[in-house]
């Protein structure tokens, strides 16, 4: 639990942005009552907050309204997670990459539905239609144009060309 940590206890802590775990030693410890937020005054109904100030490698990192009770916290705002129990960690890390896994998974179903929206969008709009014709009859045409600059570019170097490439 946050609050029976003391000075020099470890805490792991899950970057889940990176990812990668890292320890962070204890450098101070404060169990309190929440202050009042008239924002959230059922905060104040949830017990006692630990703030926590950890060293984490060079970085001296605080954490405040830990549950005092609990062994891990979350702070998704910062891609933070942090615990006092290792297996709690190892959970976090497996749910955290099924959760990935799942969103991969969904992407071909994704591409194969924005592709279809992409083919109604054409359908339903003559404008897109003839931009896109124009498009494709500009890109002809800049390949013959290229095709004969290389053939007028060898006529005018001497250099002999069959009658079968023209």
């Amino acid at each position: 639990m946050f609050q029976s940590l003391t000075q020099g206890s470890i805490l792991s802590v899950l970057y889940k942005n990176i990812p990668r775990v890292a320890e962070g030693r204890v450098l101070s410890v404060n169990t309190h009552m929440p202050i009042f937020n008239p924002n959230q005054p059922m905060a104040m109904m949830s017990g006692p907050v630990t703030d926590i100030t950890l060293q984490i490698g060079d970085e001296t990192v605080p954490f405040a309204g830990l549950p005092a009770n609990g062994v891990v916290a979350n702070f998704p705002e910062k891609g933070l997670y942090l615990s006092t129990d290792v297996s709690a960690i190892n959970r976090e890390i497996d749910a955290s990459a099924s959760a990935l896994k799942q969103e991969l998974d969904a992407v071909p179903a994704k591409q194969k539905l924005y592709q279809g929206y992409e083919a109604l969008r054409l359908e339903r709009n003559p404008d897109k239609q003839r931009d896109m014709q124009h498009e494709k009859e500009l890109t002809s045409l800049r390949g013959e144009i290229s095709e004969l600059k290389g053939l007028v570019l060898a006529l005018s170097k001497g250099t002999n060309i069959k009658e079968e490439t023209i």
